[in-house]
């Protein structure tokens, strides 16, 4: 048996946010301290965190969207977390091992782990958890768990995962929704409520007590958390986190700066180094694994199931002024797939759209017989979004490709892009996973449930799964890279353009959090100076 572990990240990650800003972080500025060293923390008070869009499913199960994440993390347990160097840390489960083979991985679960609804964490409430992800038809999960042969409970508290062959990255699957572990109760009880209002239903360290959508949702302390902080004093120390969505990243910034809220973690580029030199305002950033992209819809019978059309479009990018003249204003990277600068596989060599070629999308589309013109879904209510989209028009129509701007409401778009009903091209990223399995697989094999664009290829569905089998890093990387110059260049799935960085703004009065490469705050760890 060996002990499972990720490598840790923080040597890439420092290299990624060097490349973005010029120095090594995390490290806060503002006049502020340091927000993880603020003296011996204080419990009790309430912060309000304004969240960039409404949740749409908060069932792991079967949510899509970063913005779900960022309440899920506080009302769910996984298996396994990552800390905020990329190591990959126990939770539900104190320990693992994978057997010699790298066919069964083996956790020994908590003992002291309740749920909201008084539930008790046990092997058979993990089983059933990890066999509805993998096996129920509509789970977005299926791809993380695909690996999975059989879930055999060992004893209450040992729950063992037969694979059917070696998979790495199982255990950066199940830090996130595949691995959360939900009251089965309150599932079955709560009926088609539990996707927006799954109350007492984890074992996190908050409680969702309201849920009124489009408004705010409520999560009050869980005070039977079995959580503790170095120094052996029980997590969380807040009496409650107001999540309220606001869209425009100005808003969200007038109400931080205006003390209506205390927290946010997604800002326009234009406004960092204001904030950064702003006294009230803590700022933190590290490098992050998410990237941003263009999504078609490469279906039969829908404009781009010619896939030389979404290579068109991804020629005719400067992806370079795009990132410097769009709301960005120069923060993040340049990108051109989905591997990001902070992942092993990442290939720096990898530039096949360094600059615009104009001429090259405009004889593409010659080739076709047929004008380029699409729907450029947007989502409504942000002004940067908009102007991000205005200057992709304007660079394409440079080609001859003429897209035209509709906005709509986020999660509308969602549902149109994951129903493959979306006419033209959506402006949808992904904030990213730990693994590059996590970043690629989901969106470019064939049938696999984040597959919006209906991209098919046999070739990279046969690398792609070779990949997940093959313990050797360097192999892997190499079968991860054969893959990414397949759909991004010879048979593109979609257009990647830029890779972001993590940010996470505070009040100099709430202290204790860090920035992770997912973006998402855990508020368990944070605290009101009084």
């Amino acid at each position: 048996m060996r002990s499972a572990r990720v490598l840790p990240l923080i040597a890439m990650l420092a290299i990624l946010v060097a490349a973005c800003t010029g120095t090594q972080t995390p490290t806060p500025s503002g006049g502020a301290s340091a927000a993880p060293a603020a003296g011996k923390p204080q419990p009790g008070g309430t912060v309000t965190f304004a969240l960039e869009n409404d949740v749409s499913d908060l069932d792991p199960m079967l949510s899509g969207l970063f913005v779900d994440r960022n309440i899920m993390y506080a009302l769910y347990d996984s298996l396994v977390r990552v800390d905020p160097k990329g190591n990959i840390i126990p939770w539900l489960a104190e320990k693992w091992d994978t057997s010699s083979d790298g066919k069964a991985v083996t956790f020994s679960l908590r003992k002291d782990v309740k749920f909201h609804d008084g539930t008790s964490l046990d092997a058979d409430l993990v089983k059933w958890n990890i066999d509805r992800y993998r096996t129920t038809k509509e789970s977005r999960r299926t791809a993380d768990l695909g690996s999975v042969d059989s879930v055999v409970v060992a004893d209450p508290s040992t729950v063992k995962f037969n694979l059917k062959s070696a998979f790495a990255p199982l255990l950066a699957a199940l830090v996130d929704r595949a691995g959360m572990i939900v009251s089965r109760k309150v599932v079955e009880s709560a009926g088609a409520d539990f996707t927006l209002k799954p109350f007492k239903a984890g074992s996190g360290p908050f409680v969702l007590t309201e849920a009124v959508k489009n408004d705010h949702y409520t999560l009050e302390k869980n005070k039977d958390w079995w959580g503790k902080d170095k120094d052996g004093n029980k997590l969380p120390y807040l009496d409650k986190v107001v999540v309220r969505p606001i869209v425009d990243p100005d808003v969200r910034l007038t109400n931080i700066r205006t003390g209506n809220a205390q927290v946010i973690n997604g800002l326009s580029g234009k406004d960092v180094p204001a904030v950064k030199a702003d006294p009230s305002l803590v700022y933190q950033q590290v490098g992050a694994f998410a990237w941003a992209s263009l999504v078609p819809n490469s279906a039969p019978g829908f404009i781009f199931s010619d896939h030389r059309y979404i290579k068109a479009v991804s020629m005719a990018l400067d992806r370079q002024e795009l990132l410097d003249k769009g709301p960005a204003q120069g923060v993040g990277l340049v990108g051109f797939g989905p591997i990001s600068p902070a992942h092993f596989a990442f290939d720096d060599g990898f530039k096949p759209y360094a600059k615009a070629d104009i001429d090259g999308a405009k004889n593409l589309v010659a080739a076709v017989g047929k004008p380029l013109k699409f729907e450029l879904l947007v989502q409504s209510g942000s002004a940067a979004t908009l102007q991000l989209a205005q200057l992709i028009q304007s660079q394409l129509a440079k080609a001859d490709i003429t897209a035209d701007i509709k906005t709509m409401l986020f999660n509308d778009i969602v549902t149109l892009q994951q129903q493959h009903k979306h006419a033209g091209m959506t402006l949808v990223g992904w904030s990213g996973r730990l693994d590059p399995d996590g970043n690629t697989y989901d969106f470019v094999v064939t049938g696999s449930p984040n597959n919006d664009s209906s991209y098919s290829n046999s070739k990279v569905d046969d690398l792609m799964k070779q990949q997940r089998a093959e313990s050797d890093p360097a192999k892997r990387k190499q079968l991860l890279l054969q893959a990414q110059q397949i759909y991004v260049v010879d048979d593109p799935a979609r257009v990647w353009y830029s890779f972001d960085i993590s940010p996470i703004v505070t009040v100099k009065s709430f202290v204790g959090m860090e920035p992770y490469p997912d973006r998402i705050p855990r508020f368990q760890t944070g605290w009101l100076q009084k």
